[in-house]
Formats: structure tokens, C-alpha cells, sequence
């Protein structure tokens, strides 16, 4: 089922709604018509972490030694942002 007001929403405010459904274990319809600011309120601090989490993660792996430009480095990038894709594909109710 697609819920408008969900799949309207830019991918921050989907990622709340769902952390925050699965977390009161409630309906996405309810939560998906609520204002970001609401959304923000419920999760404080959980927008921003959202939408910086690829340069955060890329600070963990350096901070760690990890060096950016090596193969390694390059095919777990890939394969984490095929994986976060996929994660976002299938908490918007697509199949993987």
C-alpha cells in the first residue's frame, strides 16, 4: 500500500516517520501527516544525523585509518550505498 503523504515527504522526513512508527509502534499514516518540525520534535537531533550520514561515515573510517581512495574503501562504499538503498526501497513498501 502507498500512502501519499508518505512517499510525498523528502527522504529525511520517510526515514523519521519510519524510526519513529517502528520505535511507537504506530501507524505510518498518522505520523506521515504530521509537519517536519513535529517530526523533528519526536527525534531531536535524528534529521541531521540522517542527512550527513555519508560524510559521517566516511569520518569514522578515516578517523579509524581507513584510507578513502583504496579499492577496499572504494567497494564497501559501493556495496553500503546499494545497501542503504535498499533498506530505503524496501522501508518505503517496494521489494527489494
Amino acid at each position: 500500500m502507498t500512502i501519499p503523504a508518505f512517499t510525498d515527504r523528502s527522504p529525511a522526513d520517510q526515514y523519521l516517520v519510519l524510526r519513529i512508527a517502528a520505535r511507537d509502534r504506530v501507524g505510518l499514516e498518522s505520523l506521515a501527516a504530521l509537519p517536519a518540525h513535529e517530526l523533528d520534535r519526536l527525534l531531536p537531533g535524528v534529521r541531521a544525523i540522517y542527512q550527513h550520514r555519508e560524510s559521517l561515515a566516511g569520518a569514522l573510517l578515516a578517523h579509524g585509518g581507513i584510507d578513502p581512495a583504496s579499492p577496499e574503501y572504494q567497494a564497501a562504499a559501493a556495496q553500503a550505498s546499494d545497501l542503504l538503498a535498499r533498506v530505503d526501497r524496501i522501508g518505503a513498501g517496494h521489494a527489494a
